[in-house]
């Protein structure tokens, strides 16, 4: 079932947000002060380090695709007579930081998922007409 979204015009720019993604589940869905919990520290080969309650963590940051932009939405009520949802931007990123327990994480898993743009990109584009057929 499609249903209609609205994007509510909001009081002025979005804030830029540094998406965090953590290898454990916090009970807790809302904004935070990360930077008070989590004291990163640069590694000499680029990698990040910091301690989530007393575990450790290795990160790195993975950029989104050219072209391609993160916002954190905000449900809210449609204004009267409106179907369909009505979201509010609360805030935008361009990359996510990927965290790992004990370590940082394998290059699969998000990064390879953040490839997928460029690849639907590649994937979608028209193709030339060309008089030449080109054999296997």
């Amino acid at each position: 079932m499609a249903a209609a979204v609205r994007l509510r015009p909001g009081s002025g720019p979005a804030v830029r947000l540094q998406a965090q993604l953590l290898p454990c589940r916090v009970q807790y869905d809302g904004p935070a002060p990360v930077a008070a919990f989590l004291r990163v520290q640069p590694g000499p080969g680029g990698e990040l380090w910091a301690s989530f309650r007393g575990r450790r963590m290795g990160g790195r940051d993975l950029p989104l695709p050219h072209g391609y932009q993160g916002m954190v939405l905000q449900e809210g009520e449609p204004p009267h007579g409106d179907e369909g949802r009505c979201v509010t931007v609360m805030g935008t990123f361009d990359a996510i930081r990927d965290w790992g327990a004990d370590g940082v994480p394998p290059p699969g898993g998000l990064a390879l998922a953040l490839q997928w743009g460029d690849i639907a990109q590649a994937i979608h584009a028209p193709v030339p007409e060309s008089d030449e057929e080109v054999e296997p």
